[in-house]
């Protein structure tokens, strides 16, 4: 991110924070309010003074909005983790599957990110919790008491065995949250898990959304990529016997029976979500398992390397289907052009044959006019004579009652003898062969 950018992005989070009250706008950023108003201190941002949006809403005068000045210290505050640890390599093949895909950072990054792995911690004990986890927390509750005093309403016995289904009142649909699928006794130790990877994410410059509907989710966008995010808790087999006495008659037959139970070990999983370059690929999956020598809590930096060697495959994977691209649609504006040269050259081709054409039927048609132009050229001269003999007869005349009308029909002779000359038209059809 450029300094312009940051500052584009800086006043942006100021005009939002002076829009809206804080608890909003952090929402929106998947961060605390006080984690966003620390970010504003940091920015140098200017925040409403207490009381405000009170004032506001009961329509007293506030405190106009100042003027965001620039940052004291010129610093190019940009993505700080995401800027330093995101930074490949320049001299990358595209025949990156042999590596590590971490080996594609610049050996300053990577040692920077794989230090941050390496000092991931998570604490026993959170003091406040990110507003997502309060979400899951008071949904929960919510469904739970729900559920609860409702529970006998699902069916309505009616006489001769029958039975009308009738579905739960429902005071709301369900508010979708994070996807915390474990038991009230891994509650507490998956929720600080899933704050502290809210927070290890922020520290990224990451974001988790959940998205608004019924049923749960989560998003991680990391590392220019979006990962679907969801913890469970394992269940396994219990065998317990059913005692089955049918009749006082029957002898008491024990038979091994199975259900699921919480194994108290949790489970983390990760997939790419494709966007519309990635349509050719199958989403990938990161999993973490609870072990006993592993617990989930000591994964996370070996997860966060797993999901940039991931974000890494898939940026370089769109460079070269960028690279791919360009160059087909570089081919294809060279075929095109090929194409309209061979369509230029084949117009060139078909007027050239059909001039030849009109050339070729113009001069046989001159040739069929041979005999015809002979006549005209005859008729011509015998009128010339004529007009000729005429005028010389006209000439001795002195009567003008008689020679005028004479000269009169000369004329017309003449006329008459230039239609009939061939010389015209013949030189006009011989310049156009």
């Amino acid at each position: 991110m450029s300094f312009d950018d940051f500052e584009e992005e800086r006043t942006k989070l100021f005009n939002e924070v002076w829009k809206e009250p804080m608890t909003t706008v952090s929402k929106r950023y998947g961060l605390s309010d006080n984690g966003l108003r620390k970010r504003c201190v940091k920015f140098e941002i200017p925040l409403p003074p207490v009381g405000y949006w009170a004032k506001l809403e009961a329509g007293k005068e506030v405190t106009p909005q100042p003027k965001l000045m620039p940052l004291k210290v010129n610093q190019q505050i940009s993505s700080e983790k995401n800027e330093k640890i995101f930074k490949l390599i320049n001299n990358w093949s595209d025949s990156i599957k042999e590596l590590d895909s971490l080996e594609l950072l610049t050996p300053e990054s990577k040692a920077k990110f794989v230090d941050w792995c390496k000092n991931i911690r998570v604490p026993k004990r959170i003091d406040k919790y990110n507003p997502l986890i309060y979400e899951h927390q008071n949904e929960l509750t919510y469904r739970k008491a729900r559920d609860d005093e409702h529970q006998f309403s699902d069916m309505i016995g009616l006489p001769f065995g029958m039975v009308w289904a009738r579905q739960k009142i429902v005071y709301r649909n369900n508010k979708a949250v994070l996807p915390l699928s474990v038991s009230d006794k891994q509650a507490t130790r998956a929720l600080t898990i899933m704050d502290a990877l809210i927070h290890l994410v922020n520290e990224l410059d990451g974001s988790v959304i959940v998205e608004s509907g019924e049923k749960d989710n989560a998003s991680f966008r990391l590392f220019e990529q979006s990962f679907s995010f969801q913890m469970t808790e394992i269940m396994v087999k219990q065998r317990f016997l059913l005692l089955n006495a049918e009749s006082e008659n029957v002898v008491v037959d024990f038979r091994p029976m199975y259900e699921k139970v919480p194994s108290g070990m949790l489970e983390i999983e990760l997939k790419i979500i494709p966007d519309y370059r990635d349509s050719d690929r199958s989403p990938g999956a990161i999993r973490l398992v609870d072990s006993i020598e592993a617990p989930i809590e000591k994964q996370l930096g070996e997860m966060f390397k797993e999901l940039l060697r991931t974000a890494i495959v898939s940026k370089i994977e769109r460079i070269v289907a960028d690279r791919v691209y360009k160059e087909k649609v570089k081919e294809q504006q060279r075929l095109r052009e090929i194409e309209e040269d061979n369509r230029k050259k084949f117009q060139e081709l078909a007027k050239q044959a059909k001039e030849h054409e009109e050339q070729t039927k113009r001069q046989q048609l001159l040739i069929e006019n041979i005999e015809n132009q002979i006549a005209g050229w005859d008729k011509s001269r015998k009128l010339l004579k004529f007009a000729e003999e005429l005028e010389a007869f006209a000439s001795d005349i002195g009567d003008d009652t008689i020679k005028g009308p004479l000269v009169i029909y000369i004329d017309l002779v003449r006329e008459k003898a230039d239609k009939c000359d061939p010389i015209a038209n013949i030189i006009n059809e011989v310049k156009l062969l």
